[in-house]
C-alpha cells in the first residue's frame, strides 16, 4: 500500500469514527456543541454537553483486522502530550463559552470491521473522565 492510499484510508477511518461517536453521543442525550474545534495548536474532535457536563472528546477509531492480539487499546494513543494540547485548546474554548458546567475530558474508542458495503462499526467504548490536568501533567 502506498503512502497516499494509507493516509486516505486513515482519514476515512477517522471520519467514520467521528461520525459514529457523534451519533452515539446524541443517542445518549448529548448535544453536540462543536466538531473539530481547533485552537492552541490542537484539535478537539467533539465538544458535547449533557445536563451540567461539558465534555471534550477525543475519538480514536481502529479497524479490528489491523489490531494485533497484543496491541494496546486505541485510547493509549492519547499520550500525555496530546492530553495537554487538548486541555489547552479546551481552555481557549472555555474563555468564550459562558455556561456554568462541569468539565470533563473523554475518549471514545470506535472499533470498525470490514463488511460487504465497506467498514461498519463493531463496538463503541466511551471512556468518561479519561484524563484531566493532573494526569496529563504528571510524570510517569
Amino acid at each position: 500500500m502506498n503512502i497516499l492510499k494509507a493516509l486516505n484510508e486513515k482519514r476515512k477511518i477517522g471520519n467514520l469514527g467521528e461520525w459514529a461517536a457523534a451519533w452515539y453521543l446524541r443517542l445518549h442525550g448529548y448535544r453536540i456543541i462543536r466538531k473539530n474545534y481547533t485552537a492552541a495548536d490542537a484539535e478537539i474532535d467533539i465538544i458535547a454537553k449533557r445536563r451540567d457536563v461539558l465534555a471534550f472528546i477525543e475519538v480514536k477509531a481502529r479497524n479490528v483486522k489491523s489490531l494485533g492480539v497484543f496491541e494496546a487499546r486505541p485510547a493509549s494513543s492519547v499520550t500525555p502530550e496530546k492530553q495537554r494540547k487538548i486541555i489547552k485548546a479546551a481552555g481557549c474554548f472555555l474563555s468564550r463559552f459562558k455556561d456554568e458546567c462541569r468539565i470533563r475530558f473523554d475518549i471514545i474508542e470506535i472499533y470498525l470491521e470490514d463488511s460487504k458495503r465497506g467498514a461498519r462499526v463493531k463496538e463503541i467504548k466511551h471512556l468518561t473522565d479519561a484524563f484531566n490536568k493532573n494526569t496529563a501533567y504528571s510524570r510517569h
